[in-house]
């Protein structure tokens, strides 16, 4: 009885959580988007989640024009913190004004790319852009670009580790990308050479199996967009 009584519970906020999120009017959802409530958007509308991207609760997103983009397959944890904008110190203007005027702001989007994970409590700041396949660790905060398939910690973030080996990368997108949309082995090579060298790599390989995969994709109703 309590098992049913739980799965209804279930159903009814998942369609609660729906509701909600239809009626934010974001500036675009794709398929199979994760988000999770509480949610503090300042302008939904400059807000963008691709296929399969991940926005788990207690997120807030100050924004006035500049764009939060995450793209697919990326994931975030809980109590996210995004700020696109920069008050600009404006003469004869108090704080106390100048923040609701957003006169002289300075905003810039903030762009998280493909299969990005980004830990518990991050802050993003103006004009920061996450690439491709990067780890964030928790209590990160990030005002920069971070290069493709980089682990950075720290405040503000520091490379520690890369993700992946060049032969993990280049099989990993086999499976995740379109041809087109891979990164080529002489780009790796140079990425390696300017962030990596004398770094460790935290990925492993694992062979699940087409049976285990299958299932997997079943449970969390997910395809890749290869």
């Amino acid at each position: 009885m309590v098992k049913i009584v739980i799965i209804i519970l279930n159903i009814w906020q998942g369609f609660v959580n729906k509701c909600k999120l239809k009626n934010m009017h974001l500036g675009g959802m794709g398929k199979g988007v994760h988000f999770a409530f509480p949610s503090t958007i300042s302008n939904p509308s400059q807000v963008y989640l691709y296929d399969y991207s991940r926005l788990q609760s207690r997120h807030t997103i100050y924004n006035y024009t500049g764009k939060f983009v995450l793209k697919e397959y990326s994931g975030v944890s809980v109590d996210l913190l995004v700020v696109t904008g920069n008050h600009k110190p404006t003469v004869g203007i108090p704080q106390y004004l100048l923040a609701p005027s957003h006169i002289n702001d300075i905003e810039k989007d903030v762009i998280v790319e493909e299969d990005v994970w980004i830990g518990a409590r991050v802050t993003l700041l103006a004009g920061s852009h996450i690439g491709r396949g990067a780890v964030v660790g928790a209590n990160t905060l990030v005002n920069k670009e971070i290069p493709p398939y980089a682990v950075v910690v720290g405040s503000p973030a520091k490379i520690i580790a890369a993700k992946f080996t060049i032969d993990q990368i280049m099989e990993h997108e086999r499976i995740l990308y379109p041809e087109k949309k891979r990164f080529t082995k002489e780009y790796l090579e140079e990425l390696f050479n300017q962030y990596y060298t004398g770094k460790k790599t935290i990925g492993i390989s694992c062979d699940l199996g087409k049976t285990n995969l299958e299932q997997f994709k079943k449970q969390f109703h997910f395809e890749y967009l290869s």
